[in-house]
């Protein structure tokens, strides 16, 4: 298959997945009252104003408060597009953060209604966003015609799947060493930086590759004009934007950001230019070109030629206020851009129209594992070196319909580089498990590659001499469930075992973190709703969530529930070994499994995984739980 050939294919996963999430957002907003909207997780009603006021461009950000149905989960994602609504009117918005229950929309100043009252009933609702795809589209497109020779090159790379001819700058590099790292850490950040056209920073749980990437991320700034660093989440791109500003590198985070606080709000291109001299001059400015306009549309019983003179005055007031404000802000813009040595963005927000003109020396793209092939070219086609960073073995991207993976979507390009191209580093020292928890991934996935740091390798609960415990609810007649609308599975019996065992071990739990990972949604929402009316947890420092909630999180303990039990052995997802990989690599000192040993042993994996806990730890059946 030729590069356009395989390009078109992905062009045809990526509608593909849009006519899916179209039908998917049509089939729940026909849902009738806003109850069900609500408990589908789609709105969030009714929301009060707290504040509202400008930002970058002709667009205003309102800040609203959550109070009713708080605790009520919901579908909302910072960058989502959704409709603001109130009694009188709608509009639609962009969320541009979403903490705990304060949500903040973005929407153009043009598109506002300013009547609209204080007091009104908000509502926000989530709806169907076509941007990711078009951009996406267009980046795959542009890649077809562009004759730059250095994309050429890394397209042709890319699809032949051959090692790719660098031409190495080693004599800068090859003596560098930084004593924030380890060895493995300091040869991956002199490989990437002596590489010229394309390199991979391979980074397994608790090998610190974030600690890498920004120290290679200083590195590379002092010889590289402009760097930008991506990811596909906000907050990957937040971190490590927070973290290179603690630098004390200049930072310019571009786009929509998750971490509400000084430090990171203060890196973005609106809080700079709120906080430059002349932006009141510019504010200013904007406030008289919107009165005059509100002056200009005020109605009159008796409109004569001095009123309609009067108007188009204050209409063409208006108009030249209003381009003197943009005028300004784009040369304030443009200047605070030349100064930023590093911009960080998500890979879509790479094509933000403030940066459309500006290439990079070097891009880096973070979580490279979860990427999409088209949404990385986006950025990729603005750079003249690409360094992915992530883990391939671990969480994929999200691909929700089967043509789309049929089609080659699902397989990202860190998964298709990672064996050919020469510097694909791996970070083989790891600071986060006890060997008893690393033992089994490290052997099925990292071919027992990953070493322990003596800082966590015998690192056990007090009192305790095993990381890693299996309890087998085979027999026990705990079978799965299926919630009829969400199609989701549960196990309350699996729930059950795992309350009994921490009640036997509170006494040594209580001081340490607890997590506890599900792989189906329906388990996550029983074992919350449980533990929220359970005395028992009161006290104890406890997370519940699925694995794609715990990417990137670590706790001192990890109870997993696999939920999964019945006479055919069908284990569905849990064949994703790499998801299930995620949730193996979360626990510090203890891993405790609960998973019916029958249905699971009828996999390979799992019939392996459970011979490594009866072997380095302690595998109990679920009957001395059941008193």
């Amino acid at each position: 298959m030729n590069g356009n050939s395989r390009i078109n294919n992905l062009l045809e996963a990526i509608e593909a997945e849009r006519l899916h999430e179209e039908e998917y957002y049509r089939s729940l907003s026909s849902q009738k009252s806003i109850q069900e909207k609500v408990k589908a997780g789609i709105l969030c009603y009714p929301l009060k104003l707290v504040r509202k006021f400008y930002t970058v461009g002709e667009n205003i950000e309102i800040q609203l408060e959550r109070n009713a149905q708080s605790n009520l989960p919901h579908k909302l994602k910072i960058g989502a597009g959704v409709i603001l609504f109130t009694e009188q009117n709608e509009y639609r918005a962009t969320i541009s953060y979403l903490r705990k229950n304060i949500i903040s929309v973005i929407l153009s100043n043009k598109d506002l209604d300013h009547s609209i009252l204080e007091n009104d009933r908000y509502g926000v609702e989530l709806v169907y966003d076509e941007r990711p795809y078009t951009v996406m589209k267009g980046a795959l497109n542009d890649l077809k015609e562009n004759q730059e020779t250095h994309i050429k090159e890394l397209k042709n790379g890319i699809e032949s799947l051959s090692s790719f001819a660098e031409i190495e700058n080693w004599s800068q590099h090859e003596h560098y060493e930084n004593i924030k790292l380890n060895k493995f850490q300091n040869q991956a950040l002199r490989n990437c930086a002596a590489a010229t056209q394309l390199a991979i920073i391979h980074g397994p749980p608790g090998t610190g590759k974030t600690t890498t990437l920004v120290e290679l991320i200083h590195y590379i700034s002092k010889s590289n004009r402009k760097i930008l660093v991506c990811a596909s989440s906000n907050n990957a791109v937040d971190l490590l934007a927070y973290l290179l500003h603690k630098k004390g590198l200049p930072v310019l985070r571009i786009g929509n950001v998750s971490r509400i606080n000084d430090e990171i709000t203060q890196l973005t291109i609106g809080e700079q230019l709120r906080n430059h001299p002349d932006w009141q001059h510019i504010k200013k400015v904007k406030i008289e070109a919107q009165e005059a306009k509100k002056q200009a549309a005020k109605f009159k019983r008796s409109f004569g030629v001095k009123d309609r003179n009067h108007r188009n005055t204050m209409y063409k007031e208006s108009r030249e206020l209003r381009k003197w404000a943009r005028d300004l802000e784009a040369k304030l813009v443009d200047n605070i851009i030349d100064d930023a040595k590093i911009i960080c963005s998500t890979l879509i927000g790479a094509s933000n129209k403030i940066i459309k003109d500006i290439y990079f020396d070097t891009l880096v793209i973070d979580e490279a594992s979860q990427a999409l092939e088209p949404e990385c070219w986006n950025a990729m086609l603005k750079a003249k070196k690409v360094i992915f960073a992530g883990d391939h073995l671990q969480l994929p991207p999200t691909v929700k319909t089967t043509e789309a993976k049929n089609k080659g979507l699902e397989t990202t390009l860190l998964d298709r580089l990672s064996s050919c191209i020469k510097h694909c580093h791996l970070l083989q020292e790891q600071y986060r498990m006890n060997d008893h928890i690393l033992g089994f991934s490290n052997k099925f996935f990292y071919d027992d590659k990953l070493l322990s740091n003596e800082v966590c390798k015998n690192r056990f609960l007090d009192s305790d001499d095993t990381g890693i415990c299996f309890i087998d609810t085979s027999g026990c007649g705990f079978e799965e469930s299926m919630n009829p609308e969400s199609r989701s599975l549960s196990n309350s019996g699996e729930y059950f075992i795992l309350r009994e065992h921490f009640l036997e071990n509170k006494d040594l739990f209580k001081n340490y973190s607890i997590g506890i990972i599900a792989p189906y949604a329906q388990q996550v929402r029983l074992i919350r709703e449980k533990i929220g009316e359970d005395e028992c947890y009161r006290e104890v420092d406890i997370t519940v969530n699925s694995i794609d909630g715990f990417q990137g999180q670590e706790k001192d303990i990890i109870y997993l529930s696999l939920v999964r039990s019945n006479e055919s052995g069908t284990i569905g997802f849990l064949k994703d070994y790499r998801r299930i990989n995620v949730a193996l690599t979360r626990a510090k000192m203890k891993l405790i499994i609960i998973g019916d040993g029958v249905t699971l042993g009828q996999d390979n994996m799992y019939n392996a995984l459970m011979e490594h806990f009866e072997k380095n730890g302690s595998y109990l059946s679920a009957w001395e739980f059941m008193k």
